[in-house]
């Protein structure tokens, strides 16, 4: 008879005589488990003391944490219960009471000679133990619960002896008794998965205390897999080996997390394969080494039996699609599986697929399949083709792992037709590890000879990444003279159409050709973007959208290019509307297209003033795009912190900006480290920390500048508009500059914004200036901007009020401030006591939203008596005439009287209208 471990847990869920040091621990594992899954250990806890629940039913797959919730949630109950760990194993699941051998131990002489004498027995043992608190039977079904166990158990939880944590892959798993339970709402299903880049972003804060790097969260997601047990543990090493540390007050990673070995996932997933029967071994090491089979091919060679088997116990996944493929349910399973298996091995598994599905050329696998097969055949000390290794690191890149691209395009021998495109791969990858001198270097060392070998795409691909290249290497060279270049040579291409070329095999077909110009117009597009020419690039961008018989390619990168222009142009509607018509937007932050779909559609939101959507599409790229943060995470950041920054709320900004600004020290990404800092000023200006302000804007003056437009536009406005929010007399004429040169090249979008965040007080000339751009414009905040203008330099209280209704519309509350103040002032002026309490309201609101207001009343409220304001404070406060006549010793009517006074006064009509203004 197998026996398992038995813990009894009392006072702090310390199994007693562990002494302090195990207390401590448990005492930690309580606190990560509800601070890891605050939800689920609140639901679980509310199911486990409900009146008439037997218990709860912890599930998910391996590596989620289920385990560690279980102990947490025992912990929670403290004091006040007795917890009984139970644990089945392969070994205890082949003997009745397998399980259960440390009660058996106990039982009194001739109780196990009876069923019922053996249940009642049991039961008084755990009563006894548990000196009147609640049982809790904390089951781990690590293997199959043998009918014996079960059949106590049961009995324990309707005797209403025991409520019951019972941890299990699926609930399919729980013994039929347990599961009908489940099934009658007797049990309650708590299930698990792996957590998400934003929750454990709110772990690791709540473990380091501190601010922490996007970049930094994704690589210990990848590390962990979403196990918040594993997390914990990852965190400490890191930390104390130097790679996590705190930087300008931001906890960043100097370098990639090492893979760790015998984690408690891996370890798993290690033990539920060795203990497998030795078909289904074989079935799994069939599919680490293959990825995918169809079905019908695995059912001849392993039969039906096995594979129902094995899709019943969560190991494998059929796919949809007509071939029916299956894969392992856990792939890092198939990783570990794959890491012990010999070359020999492995070829003797892919043999029995010989003549089934056989040869898998690199275009029929996935991106991670292509880098991950790769990488095996190399550890095997197998050789892999130079046409797989330039497919690989091609891969490799879009996977944002550049060491591992260095590493296939080693592998391309110097003379190989194949050298020029590997060099193109090779230059990315070292571009995305900030080594952008070498990759010119790369590029520029591939002869004309080896681009005369590759096909006309390549060649013009070779050429496009150059020219991007020396977008962000000022002084290098002039990209749209590469481009001009390749365009020549392409032109000869065309001419020279389906012969051999001298010294070459290629022949350039039509089809090769037509995507060759197209990947070059559209560089060259990309180029005037960049550089924010976008009256030089318009026309050809509508006739590149609107024209039949492009490739869908190219017609998308068009449309996201066009986009950005109108947005920047006075189309922002028109660029909105483009956008949408891409699909769901909740796709274009994880794409193949990722960065520019998801930085155009930012963009063009933004200056429409819908910066929740700008938020809710960063959120969703940082949550789904883990593996890019190490690279793009600055970015993204930057992002978040510029859409809360531009609706005025600085204090939501700080943390993101700081975040990114650390990042990007580090990972260069863009030359954007100017435009971050420059927008952390401008956040903490707008919550009124002066000190942290100056701070930013002098590191941004210190840093190298953006070379995009967008960036260095960026940079500038939010250097300006926190200047200008801190008092600086210049910062006005900064912003003038900025406005004067955008109108001249038609940028009035841009224009505007600027104009409209120099103008206050602003003049009679500037409110002009912006209703003649807004009138250029579209979109609500084109519409908002008039309307302020107008409002201020006719001094229309009712115009601004409009306008402030407008920007609590788009939520753009420190906007909607600036507006109130005027309205305050200028109904004031007026004398128009109803709009300047309906302005007074709108204010009083936002003062408790915003950490600092853009500007205030200049013009004073009518000045109440002492006496009236005593009274219209206790009639704001609800209190009726007769009962503030007996509060101040007056008569009803001459209370009546004091109202009179200050709703005239006050411009309102009745006491609700007094709230805020008294």
């Amino acid at each position: 008879m197998g026996t398992m471990a038995y813990e009894s847990v009392a006072d702090s869920g310390v199994a007693e005589g562990h002494g302090t040091e195990a207390k401590g621990r448990q005492t930690e594992r309580v606190r990560w488990s509800v601070l890891a899954r605050p939800a689920e250990t609140e639901a679980a806890r509310a199911a486990l003391t409900a009146s008439g629940s037997l218990g709860i039913v912890i599930t998910g797959p391996p590596g989620v944490g289920k385990s560690f919730l279980a102990s947490g949630i025992a912990g929670t109950l403290g004091r006040g219960a007795h917890t009984v760990h139970i644990r089945s194993t392969e070994a205890a699941s082949r003997a009745d009471y397998g399980s259960l051998g440390f009660l058996l131990a106990r039982l009194p002489a001739g109780a196990t000679d009876s069923r019922p004498g053996l249940l009642l027995a049991a039961a008084d043992i755990l009563r006894r133990d548990a000196q009147g608190r609640p049982v809790v039977l904390l089951i781990e079904l690590a293997a199959p619960l043998d009918e014996a166990s079960a059949g106590v158990v049961l009995h324990l939880l309707l005797s209403h002896t025991a409520r019951a944590i019972v941890v299990a892959q699926r609930a399919a798993f729980l013994p039929p008794d347990l599961l009908r339970l489940l099934r009658r709402g007797r049990l309650t299903e708590v299930p698990l998965a792996g957590i998400g880049v934003q929750d454990l972003k709110r772990l690791v804060v709540g473990l380091l205390h501190g601010r922490v790097t996007a970049g930094a969260l994704g690589a210990l997601h990848e590390a962990c897999h979403g196990n918040p047990a594993e997390l914990q543990s990852i965190i400490g090493e890191e930390r104390e080996s130097g790679n996590l540390h705190l930087h300008s007050g931001v906890w960043t990673l100097r370098g990639p997390i090492v893979p760790r070995h015998g984690t408690g996932y891996d370890d798993l997933l290690r033990a539920r394969w060795a203990r497998e029967a030795q078909d289904v071994r074989e079935v799994i090491e069939l599919l680490s080494v293959a990825r995918r089979v169809p079905l019908t091919d695995l059912a001849d060679l392993f039969g039906s039996d096995v594979l129902v088997d094995m899709d019943d116990g969560g190991l494998i996944l059929t796919e949809a699609g007509d071939r029916r493929c299956v894969v392992l349910r856990e792939p890092r399973m198939a990783e570990l599986v794959r890491a012990r298996l010999s070359a020999e091995r492995s070829r003797e598994l892919i043999g029995l697929l010989t003549g089934r599905d056989a040869g898998r050329p690199p275009e029929a696998l996935s991106r991670s399949e292509l880098v991950a097969d790769a990488e095996w055949a190399l550890r095997s000390g197998d050789t892999i083709s130079p046409e797989v290794a330039v497919a690989a690191a091609h891969a490799a890149v879009a996977l944002f792992e550049p060491e591992k691209a260095l590493r296939f395009t080693g592998l391309v021998p110097e003379q190989h037709a194949l050298r020029a495109v590997a060099a193109r791969h090779r230059a990315a990858a070292l571009s995305l590890l900030e080594r952008t001198e070498e990759a010119l270097e790369v590029l520029r060392s591939v002869s004309e000879d080896a681009l005369e070998r590759v096909s006309a795409v390549d060649a013009v691909r070779h050429a496009v990444a150059l020219a991007a290249l020396l977008r962000a290497m000022p002084g290098q060279g002039r990209p749209l003279d590469v481009l001009a270049d390749a365009q020549t040579v392409l032109a000869r291409r065309e001419g020279s159409a389906g012969k051999v070329r001298p010294g070459g095999t290629v022949r350039d077909g039509p089809d090769s050709l037509a995507e060759a110009a197209e990947v070059l117009e559209s560089a060259r597009y990309a180029e005037l973007c960049f550089a924010g020419d976008f009256a030089a690039a318009m026309p050809g961008l509508e006739d590149a959208v609107a024209r039949p018989g492009v490739s869908e390619r190219f017609r998308r990168a068009c449309t996201v290019m066009l986009a950005d222009a109108w947005s920047a142009c006075g189309r922002e509607d028109d660029a909105e509307r483009l956008l949408d018509s891409l699909g769901d937007p909740q796709d274009w932050a994880t794409g193949q297209d990722a960065d520019a779909l998801a930085g155009s559609a930012f963009t063009v939101w933004l200056w429409t003033g819908r910066w929740q959507r700008c938020v809710a599409l960063t959120a969703h790229y940082l949550e789904h795009n883990a593996q890019r943060l190490a690279f793009r995470g600055g970015m993204a950041e930057m992002a978040l912190g510029l859409a809360y920054v531009t609706a005025g709320r600085g204090d939501l900004a700080a943390d993101p900006l700081m975040a990114a600004c650390a990042q990007l020290e580090r990972t260069q990404a863009g030359n954007a480290l100017a435009t971050a800092q420059a927008a952390a000023a401008f956040a903490f200006a707008q919550t009124g920390e002066r000190a942290e302000a100056e701070r930013y804007l002098a590191l941004a003056a210190q840093s190298r500048r953006p070379t995009s437009w967008r960036l260095e536009w960026t940079a500038d406005f939010c250097v300006s508009m926190a200047r200008r929010w801190l008092g600086d007399p210049e910062a006005s004429a900064a912003l003038h500059r900025l406005a004067e040169k955008d109108e001249a090249v038609g940028r009035v979008s841009a224009a505007g914004i600027a104009l409209f965040g120099a103008s206050v007080p602003g003049t009679e000339e500037e409110f002009r200036a912006i209703e003649r751009l807004a009138a250029q414009r579209q979109g609500p905040l084109a519409m908002v901007s008039g309307l302020v203008a107008q409002g201020s330099r006719l001094k229309d209280a009712g115009l601004l009020l409009n306008a402030a209704e407008l920007a609590h519309g788009l939520l753009l509350d420190a906007v909607e401030a600036r507006c109130a103040a005027l309205a305050v002032d200028f109904a004031r002026m007026a004398g128009d006591q109803t709009r300047a309490g309906e302005a007074q309201v709108r204010l009083d609101r936002l003062t408790r939203t915003l950490p600092a207001l853009p500007i205030t009343p200049q013009v004073p409220a009518p000045m109440l008596t002492e006496r009236e304001h005593e009274v219209a404070r206790l009639a704001a406060n609800g209190a009726s005439n007769r009962e503030i006549a007996a509060a101040v010793g007056l008569s009803v009517r001459t209370v009546e009287g004091h109202l009179y006074q200050v709703f005239t006064k006050l411009g309102v009509t009745s006491r609700g209208g007094l709230a805020g203004l008294v």
